[in-house]
């Protein structure tokens, strides 16, 4: 499973453990690529997380997140 396109980037880990809850439970696969060190910093750095989807899925990921008011159409 291949996925390519970033649908949203955010400086907290727990804040995109959020947005991917909101995409599992609307059946959108995602993957988080987080930089922290596994964890290990006690503190964040800007950017930290960027949750990923399947290009085909991006729009749909896109409005749910939208609906849940974790990012603006803007955002997009």
């Amino acid at each position: 499973m291949s996925f390519t396109e970033r649908v949203a980037q955010f400086g907290f880990r727990h804040e995109a453990e959020f947005a991917k809850g909101y995409l599992n439970d609307a059946g959108i696969d995602s993957f988080l690529v987080v930089d922290d060190a596994g964890g290990n910093l006690g503190f964040a750095l800007e950017n930290t997380a960027t949750l990923m989807v399947r290009t085909a899925d991006l729009p749909r990921a896109r409005q749910v997140l939208s609906d849940a008011g974790i990012m603006e159409d803007d955002d997009a």
